[in-house]
Protein backbone atom coordinates (compact mmCIF):
# COMPACT_ATOMS: atom_id res chain seq x y z
CA UNK A 1 0.00 0.00 0.00
CA UNK A 2 0.81 3.71 -0.44
CA UNK A 3 3.12 5.29 2.05
CA UNK A 4 1.55 8.77 2.98
CA UNK A 5 3.34 11.23 4.82
CA UNK A 6 2.51 11.77 8.21
CA UNK A 7 1.14 15.05 7.76
CA UNK A 8 -0.81 14.22 4.81
CA UNK A 9 -2.43 11.40 7.10
CA UNK A 10 -2.48 13.98 10.27
CA UNK A 11 -4.82 15.70 7.93
CA UNK A 12 -6.71 13.38 6.10
CA UNK A 13 -7.83 12.16 10.12
CA UNK A 14 -9.16 15.42 10.15
CA UNK A 15 -11.13 14.97 6.98
CA UNK A 16 -12.29 11.78 7.94
CA UNK A 17 -13.64 13.36 11.26
CA UNK A 18 -15.70 16.43 9.65
CA UNK A 19 -17.14 14.35 6.75
CA UNK A 20 -18.80 12.26 9.92
CA UNK A 21 -20.11 15.57 11.51
CA UNK A 22 -21.49 16.47 7.73
CA UNK A 23 -23.16 13.12 7.48
CA UNK A 24 -24.88 13.62 10.76
CA UNK A 25 -26.25 16.58 9.80
CA UNK A 26 -27.69 14.93 6.38
CA UNK A 27 -24.92 17.01 3.91
CA UNK A 28 -24.84 14.82 1.25
CA UNK A 29 -22.48 16.35 -1.26
CA UNK A 30 -19.50 18.65 0.07
CA UNK A 31 -16.82 21.04 -1.70
CA UNK A 32 -13.00 21.63 -1.01
CA UNK A 33 -13.99 25.01 0.05
CA UNK A 34 -16.44 24.17 2.55
CA UNK A 35 -13.76 21.71 4.03
CA UNK A 36 -11.18 24.33 4.15
CA UNK A 37 -14.09 26.97 5.92
CA UNK A 38 -14.50 23.94 8.69
CA UNK A 39 -11.06 22.74 9.41
CA UNK A 40 -9.38 26.08 8.60
CA UNK A 41 -6.88 24.64 5.82
CA UNK A 42 -6.64 25.92 2.11
CA UNK A 43 -8.78 24.25 -0.20
CA UNK A 44 -5.87 23.59 -2.44
CA UNK A 45 -4.53 22.10 -0.14
CA UNK A 46 -7.17 19.96 0.45
CA UNK A 47 -7.90 19.42 -2.72
CA UNK A 48 -4.11 18.29 -3.12
CA UNK A 49 -4.44 15.73 -0.12
CA UNK A 50 -7.34 13.73 -1.68
CA UNK A 51 -6.10 13.54 -5.26
CA UNK A 52 -3.42 11.50 -3.29
CA UNK A 53 -6.43 9.23 -2.96
CA UNK A 54 -7.34 8.42 -6.22
CA UNK A 55 -10.13 10.25 -7.89
CA UNK A 56 -13.20 10.97 -6.60
CA UNK A 57 -15.08 13.93 -6.55
CA UNK A 58 -16.52 16.33 -9.49
CA UNK A 59 -15.35 19.15 -10.87
CA UNK A 60 -18.34 22.21 -9.84
CA UNK A 61 -20.02 20.12 -7.92
CA UNK A 62 -18.09 18.38 -4.94
CA UNK A 63 -17.94 15.51 -3.09
CA UNK A 64 -20.49 12.94 -1.95
CA UNK A 65 -19.41 12.86 1.32
CA UNK A 66 -20.10 9.22 2.23
CA UNK A 67 -17.80 8.06 -0.26
CA UNK A 68 -14.66 10.22 0.36
CA UNK A 69 -14.73 9.23 3.79
CA UNK A 70 -15.00 5.08 2.93
CA UNK A 71 -12.15 6.14 0.20
CA UNK A 72 -10.01 7.86 2.85
CA UNK A 73 -10.97 5.20 5.58
CA UNK A 74 -10.05 2.39 3.37
CA UNK A 75 -6.61 3.98 3.08
CA UNK A 76 -6.26 5.39 6.44
CA UNK A 77 -8.30 3.09 8.70
CA UNK A 78 -8.21 -0.06 7.37
CA UNK A 79 -8.23 -1.84 10.68
CA UNK A 80 -9.24 -0.81 14.50
CA UNK A 81 -6.60 0.22 16.51
CA UNK A 82 -5.94 -1.44 19.81
CA UNK A 83 -4.55 0.55 22.87
CA UNK A 84 -4.03 -0.07 26.30
CA UNK A 85 -3.51 3.48 28.61
CA UNK A 86 -1.34 3.51 31.80
CA UNK A 87 -2.56 5.58 34.62
CA UNK A 88 -5.84 6.50 35.29
CA UNK A 89 -5.55 9.70 37.13
CA UNK A 90 -7.34 13.14 35.98
CA UNK A 91 -5.47 12.59 32.30
CA UNK A 92 -6.29 9.03 32.16
CA UNK A 93 -10.01 8.85 33.79
CA UNK A 94 -10.95 11.35 31.28
CA UNK A 95 -8.76 9.58 27.84
CA UNK A 96 -10.99 6.62 29.12
CA UNK A 97 -14.73 8.38 29.63
CA UNK A 98 -13.54 10.07 25.67
CA UNK A 99 -16.52 9.44 23.33
CA UNK A 100 -14.61 9.69 20.38
CA UNK A 101 -12.00 6.65 20.19
CA UNK A 102 -15.05 4.15 19.19
CA UNK A 103 -16.00 6.74 16.53
CA UNK A 104 -12.33 7.48 14.98
CA UNK A 105 -12.02 2.96 15.34
CA UNK A 106 -9.43 3.24 18.86
CA UNK A 107 -10.59 0.53 21.23
CA UNK A 108 -8.88 0.84 24.46
CA UNK A 109 -8.27 -3.15 26.02
CA UNK A 110 -7.50 -2.08 29.39
CA UNK A 111 -5.76 0.01 31.95
CA UNK A 112 -3.44 0.26 34.63
CA UNK A 113 -2.54 2.03 37.98
CA UNK A 114 -1.06 1.32 41.25
CA UNK A 115 -3.89 2.71 43.04
CA UNK A 116 -6.27 -0.22 44.88
CA UNK A 117 -9.24 1.43 44.87
CA UNK A 118 -8.98 1.51 41.46
CA UNK A 119 -8.18 -1.74 40.21
CA UNK A 120 -10.47 -4.27 39.16
CA UNK A 121 -13.14 -1.13 38.81
CA UNK A 122 -13.66 -0.37 35.13
CA UNK A 123 -14.54 3.09 33.40
CA UNK A 124 -16.81 3.43 30.84
CA UNK A 125 -16.13 -0.34 30.28
CA UNK A 126 -13.07 -0.26 30.25
CA UNK A 127 -11.68 -2.54 33.08
CA UNK A 128 -8.12 -1.37 35.18
CA UNK A 129 -5.65 -3.77 36.33
CA UNK A 130 -2.40 -3.40 38.33
CA UNK A 131 0.70 -2.51 36.19
CA UNK A 132 1.91 -5.70 37.72
CA UNK A 133 -0.05 -7.43 35.38
CA UNK A 134 0.38 -5.76 32.11
CA UNK A 135 2.91 -7.77 30.38
CA UNK A 136 0.20 -10.75 31.05
CA UNK A 137 -2.61 -8.31 29.87
CA UNK A 138 -0.97 -6.87 26.58
CA UNK A 139 0.46 -10.48 25.66
CA UNK A 140 -3.14 -11.85 25.62
CA UNK A 141 -4.81 -8.85 24.13
CA UNK A 142 -4.11 -7.59 20.21
CA UNK A 143 -2.49 -4.32 21.15
CA UNK A 144 -0.76 -2.28 19.07
CA UNK A 145 -0.09 0.75 21.45
CA UNK A 146 0.39 2.00 24.51
CA UNK A 147 -0.69 5.46 25.95
CA UNK A 148 1.23 6.83 29.12
CA UNK A 149 -0.38 8.83 31.38
CA UNK A 150 1.38 8.77 34.51
CA UNK A 151 3.07 11.10 36.83
CA UNK A 152 6.41 12.05 35.02
CA UNK A 153 8.95 10.07 37.50
CA UNK A 154 7.00 7.04 36.32
CA UNK A 155 7.33 7.84 32.68
CA UNK A 156 10.53 5.96 31.74
CA UNK A 157 9.55 2.80 33.57
CA UNK A 158 6.21 2.65 32.06
CA UNK A 159 7.66 3.12 28.56
CA UNK A 160 10.21 0.57 29.83
CA UNK A 161 6.92 -2.06 30.61
CA UNK A 162 5.16 -1.10 26.93
CA UNK A 163 8.98 -1.82 25.45
CA UNK A 164 9.11 -5.25 27.33
CA UNK A 165 5.64 -6.16 26.28
CA UNK A 166 6.42 -6.40 22.73
CA UNK A 167 3.79 -3.27 21.15
CA UNK A 168 5.76 -0.68 18.52
CA UNK A 169 4.10 2.37 19.26
CA UNK A 170 3.80 4.93 22.54
CA UNK A 171 1.82 7.90 22.98
CA UNK A 172 3.34 9.76 25.62
CA UNK A 173 0.98 12.37 27.54
CA UNK A 174 4.00 12.86 30.07
CA UNK A 175 5.83 16.34 29.94
CA UNK A 176 9.27 14.99 29.49
CA UNK A 177 11.06 12.36 26.71
CA UNK A 178 11.15 8.87 27.11
CA UNK A 179 14.30 6.41 26.20
CA UNK A 180 13.52 3.89 23.86
CA UNK A 181 15.32 1.74 21.20
CA UNK A 182 14.48 3.20 17.23
CA UNK A 183 12.44 0.99 16.20
CA UNK A 184 9.67 2.34 18.37
CA UNK A 185 7.62 5.26 17.71
CA UNK A 186 6.59 7.51 20.09
CA UNK A 187 4.21 10.67 19.39
CA UNK A 188 4.69 13.07 22.93
CA UNK A 189 1.27 15.40 23.34
CA UNK A 190 2.97 17.93 25.70
CA UNK A 191 -0.11 20.37 26.62
CA UNK A 192 1.37 22.77 28.04
CA UNK A 193 3.90 23.05 25.22
CA UNK A 194 0.98 23.47 22.55
CA UNK A 195 -0.53 26.20 24.99
CA UNK A 196 2.23 27.91 25.27
CA UNK A 197 3.28 27.54 21.13
CA UNK A 198 -0.21 28.80 20.66
CA UNK A 199 0.16 31.90 22.80
CA UNK A 200 3.40 32.64 20.94
CA UNK A 201 1.32 32.39 17.77
CA UNK A 202 -1.02 35.19 18.57
CA UNK A 203 1.21 37.66 19.94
Amino acid sequence: MKKFPQRTISRALVYIRTLAQLLESRKEVVSSSQLALITGLSDVQIRKDISNFGKVGRPRIGYRTAELKQVLENYILQNIVHAVLFGVGNLGSALLKYPGFHQDKVKLVAAFDTDKKKIGTEINGVSIYSISEAQKIIASSHVEIGIIAVPVEYSQKVADIIIKSGLKGIVNFTPTTVTVPKEIIVKNIDLTIEFLSLFCDIQ
